[in-house]
């Protein structure tokens, strides 16, 4: 019976311990130490996905000040061998979206989104706490889905 409670006992803090969220089929984890670095030296505060589409073989991240709006942004974007291109831009700020050009939808947190889908990307936007998230898909050799995307967007948490 001891043996039995140590066992138990051991396993229920192994689990309650994890912070591994767990990756969806389909999605594949990246380089986050290395992005969370590069966002520590930002003037604002962004998420981070919990997890990306593609399989990242190359991860580059830029911080710069947005020319429309003179604020700091941040991009990430990652690189597959099959000439897959997925990109994060967080901007300071919000930035309007041309509802007539864009789909909307609601994520999990009742956030709009805006969702385009245009012959050579897939774009996803939403703004949360006054920056604005952008996700964009340009494809190599397979597609993403608009689903695909919104389930990376409702994956953003505090890093």
């Amino acid at each position: 019976m001891k043996k039995l409670l140590i066992i138990l006992a051991f396993m229920l803090m192994v689990t309650g311990c994890s912070n591994e969220s767990s990756i969806p089929d389909g999605f594949h984890s990246y380089k986050k130490g290395e992005v969370e670095s590069a966002v520590d030296q930002l003037d604002f505060t962004p998420e981070l996905p919990q997890f990306v589409p593609i399989l990242a073989e190359i991860v580059v991240t830029d911080r710069f000040i947005d020319i429309q709006t003179d604020k700091e942004a941040f991009d990430i974007t990652m690189f597959t061998t099959s000439n897959d291109i997925f990109t994060i831009q967080m901007f300071n700020t919000e930035k309007t979206e041309a509802a007539e050009i864009n789909e909307e939808v609601v994520l999990d947190d009742k956030t709009n989104a805006y969702f385009r889908d245009q012959p050579y990307s897939k774009t996803l936007t939403w703004e949360k706490n006054g920056i604005t998230y952008k996700l964009q898909y340009r494809s190599g050799e397979h597609t993403l889905s608009k689903v695909d995307l919104i389930k990376v967007a409702e994956s953003f948490q505090p890093s």
